[in-house]
């Protein structure tokens, strides 16, 4: 942790910036599918009415703010968009009375609200870039920040729920948006851009494979860990018989290790390089998923958590930056790409993980997890030959 004392101010400031969107973010997006069943009196299955709206909407600003940051356009307008919606929405949330209002009004403004991560990842890339400093290292802190965040946030926003309501949790989630554009407002320079000069040459670019592959890759690591987390309260629960606070207790370890893998990560991807890094986190989380399939002891839970947060430590400390090593004159885009892995990804194992326990049992959900690693690891030594060309620069 020493070298965090020793970023630049405006690297911490950055890292400020990311923990408290990404706090706010949490504070929500988990809470959602619990206020529309409790809070509107829908049906569980409307839940999808309002995710299905809201995935291809932040798919599609994702894009096309990568893009925009691509060309040029100010980072500090784009992130003002988001955050403008963000603090929008909250706001309304105070006030929504049925799905209908939650489809029409929520759904669109979250959509521009989700693409304010891979902005401030984007502005982080460029401000090291400019700054000699170390990519890597500071994607690394980025998305610990994240990792923080969500330690944080929907423990907060549902016990909040549960002694004071739905109104008073997004008013303080609204008070969440406020600091985060007050420090938006103060943090980011007014005509801070990327200092690259696009062309129509590259607007007519070929399709970039490898960029493509780098994110189908971070997909199959989400989709485990998605997959995983949407069935381990019921099968720890209901399936093994373990006690009611195993898949708190399970999640609470997972987070704290991954905290600090993400943070050596960096050095570890110095030594062995990035994609064999991320061949050994798809190991560790095929692994996991198969010993967790065969767990009888509440103590088992703990150690293979450790495990697990260790796979997706390593995972999440170096993808961002794999991703965007396919696409050094892009880093919007690339990031975009990551950002909607990370998103798809989720979507993907959220619907999968009903389906697949319906027709057999969650023990299988598990075993399902971790084949996608194992294909994430077979996409990784297929592509062994294509080399990130940002180490190759660094070296």
């Amino acid at each position: 942790m020493r070298s965090l004392l020793q970023l630049p101010r405006p690297v911490l400031l950055i890292m400020l910036l990311q923990f408290t969107k990404s706090l706010g973010a949490s504070s929500l997006i988990p809470l959602m599918s619990f206020f529309i069943v409790e809070g509107l009196g829908s049906e569980p299955w409307q839940v999808g009415l309002y995710t299905g709206l809201v995935m291809p909407l932040t798919l599609l600003a994702n894009r096309w703010a990568g893009e925009r940051l691509d060309h040029g356009f100010p980072v500090k307008r784009l992130l003002l968009i988001s955050i403008f919606a963000f603090i929008t929405l909250t706001a309304l949330l105070t006030q929504v009375s049925s799905l209908l209002m939650l489809v029409l009004l929520i759904a669109p403004l979250m959509g521009l609200a989700n693409m304010g991560s891979g902005t401030i990842f984007t502005y982080g890339r460029l401000y090291a870039e400019r700054n000699g400093l170390d990519v890597t290292q500071v994607n690394s802190w980025l998305r610990m920040m994240v990792s923080l965040a969500w330690m944080i946030g929907p423990a907060a926003s549902f016990s909040l729920v549960s002694q004071f309501g739905f109104s008073v949790t997004f008013f303080c989630t609204f008070t969440v948006g406020v600091l985060f554009l007050v420090l938006a407002w103060t943090v980011v320079p007014r005509e801070f851009r990327s200092s690259r000069k696009s062309s129509a040459a590259k607007d007519r670019e070929p399709v970039n494979w490898g960029l493509l592959i780098a994110g189908f890759t971070c997909l199959g690591f989400i989709i485990t860990n998605t997959l995983f987390v949407s069935a381990m309260p019921l099968f720890f629960v209901q399936e093994t018989g373990l006690p009611g606070s195993t898949p708190g207790l399970s999640l609470s370890v997972k987070c704290l290790i991954e905290v600090f893998i993400i943070f050596w990560s960096v050095k570890l991807a110095e030594r062995i390089g990035i994609r064999q890094v991320l061949l050994l986190s798809a190991v560790l989380a095929a692994t996991s998923m198969v010993l967790f399939a065969q767990v009888t002891e509440l103590w088992q839970v703990i150690a293979i958590s450790v495990l697990e947060g260790t796979y997706y430590g390593l995972f999440a400390g170096v993808s961002i930056s794999f991703v965007q090593s396919f696409a050094p004159d892009r880093p919007g885009r690339a990031t975009a790409v990551y950002m909607n892995s990370l998103f798809l990804g989720g979507m993907i194992g959220s619907v999968s993980m009903g389906i697949i326990a319906s027709a057999t049992d969650f023990k299988t959900v598990l075993y399902v997890a971790a084949c996608a690693s194992i294909v994430a690891m077979v996409v990784l030594f297929a592509t062994l030959k294509v080399q990130p060309r940002v180490l190759e620069e660094q070296v």
